[in-house]
C-alpha cells in the first residue's frame, strides 16, 4: 500500500495502525487517514476518521489512500473545522477523483481504462453513501433507510444488460434504492403538510422547498421520472407510451433501445447527478 509524498506521518498508532494527515487537504488537525491491518478485524487497507466529533467514525477499509481521503473531504465530519466550512472544499473532489484514477491506472496498467472500475454504478453508490452520512450529520436522520436487499440490488445492477427484460429489472433495482428515502422521518421535519401526497419523492420535494427553496430542480426531476419509469415498464406493467415519455426525460429517444447497457448507464449518471447536487446543497 503506497503513500503519496503529501502524506504526513503523525507518529501515532490507532488500533495497531499508522495515522496520517495530508498537506494537500487543510483540516482541524483531528481528521486522519489510517493505514495498516486492523488489529480486531484483521482487514488491511486505508481508513478515514474524524477524531474530534465522532460524526465520522472509523470508516473503511479502502484499497486506495486517496479513496479514504475523499471520504474526509466529501463528509462534513467536523462542523468547527475551518476546512469543512470553506467554499473551496468542493474543488478538492475533482482533484481527488483524478488521483484515484491515477492509482487505478497504476494498479491495473495504463492500457486498462479507469472507466471500467470507476463505473456509473460505483459513482451512484458512493454518492448515495456520502449523502446519507451528510444528511444524518445535518438533520439527524439517514435519508435512505438501509435494507438487507440493498446488496442484492447492487448485484443486479452490476450484471450485463442485454435485452428489454434486463433493462426493466435494472430500473426496478435502481428505483428501489432511491425509494429507500425515509418518508416517515422526513415528514416529521416538514412544517407544512397541507396537500402533501404520499410518496418518498413528494416528501423530499416538500422538504427541499421548505429548507432550500432555490434548490436545483433536476434533483427531483430525475428521481421522479425514474420512479415513473419503474411503475410503467414491463414486468411491473405492460409497457405504455409513458415509458417513452419517461425515457425522453433522460435523453433516450427510442424504445426498445439499441444499446441497453448504455441506456442504464445514462440513467445512472443522471440519478447520480441528482444525488450529488443534493449532497452539495446540504453541505452549504
Amino acid at each position: 500500500m503506497g503513500l503519496p509524498d503529501s502524506a504526513i506521518d503523525t507518529g501515532k498508532k490507532f488500533l495497531g495502525m499508522n495515522t496520517y494527515t495530508d498537506e494537500l487537504i487543510p483540516n482541524c488537525g483531528s481528521c486522519f487517514i489510517i493505514s495498516g491491518t486492523h488489529e480486531r478485524t484483521k482487514e488491511m487497507g486505508f481508513y478515514a476518521s474524524c477524531k474530534k466529533t465522532g460524526k465520522l467514525e472509523l470508516v473503511g477499509p479502502y484499497k486506495s489512500y486517496f479513496e479514504a481521503l475523499k471520504v474526509l473531504v466529501a463528509t462534513k465530519g467536523c462542523d468547527s473545522c475551518t476546512f469543512n466550512k470553506a467554499e473551496l472544499k468542493a474543488a478538492y473532489l475533482p482533484f481527488l477523483n483524478e488521483k484515484i484514477k491515477e492509482e487505478i491506472a497504476s494498479t491495473y496498467g495504463i492500457g486498462h481504462p479507469p472507466s471500467v472500475i470507476m463505473s456509473p454504478l460505483q459513482l451512484f453508490v458512493e454518492t448515495r453513501n456520502y449523502l446519507n452520512i451528510n444528511f444524518k450529520a445535518k438533520f439527524g436522520i439517514d435519508l435512505f433507510k438501509p435494507l438487507t436487499d440493498d446488496l442484492v440490488a447492487g448485484f443486479d445492477l452490476a450484471k450485463p444488460c442485454v435485452d428489454q427484460r434486463d433493462f426493466a429489472l435494472k430500473i426496478q433495482a435502481l428505483a428501489g434504492l432511491i425509494d429507500r428515502i425515509d418518508e416517515s422521518e422526513l415528514k416529521k421535519r416538514i412544517k407544512n403538510k397541507d396537500g402533501l401526497k404520499n410518496g418518498s419523492i413528494n416528501a423530499l420535494e416538500r422538504f427541499l422547498n421548505e429548507n432550500f427553496p432555490e434548490y436545483p430542480k433536476n434533483i427531483i426531476f430525475n428521481l421522479r421520472h425514474l420512479l415513473t419509469l419503474r411503475s410503467k415498464i414491463y414486468p411491473t406493467h405492460a409497457s405504455t407510451p409513458e415509458v417513452i415519455i419517461a425515457l425522453n426525460s433522460f435523453g433516450i429517444g427510442n424504445y426498445p433501445l439499441k444499446d441497453w447497457d448504455k441506456g442504464v448507464s445514462k440513467i445512472l449518471d443522471l440519478c447520480s447527478t441528482s444525488l450529488y447536487d443534493l449532497l452539495t446543497l446540504i453541505q452549504q
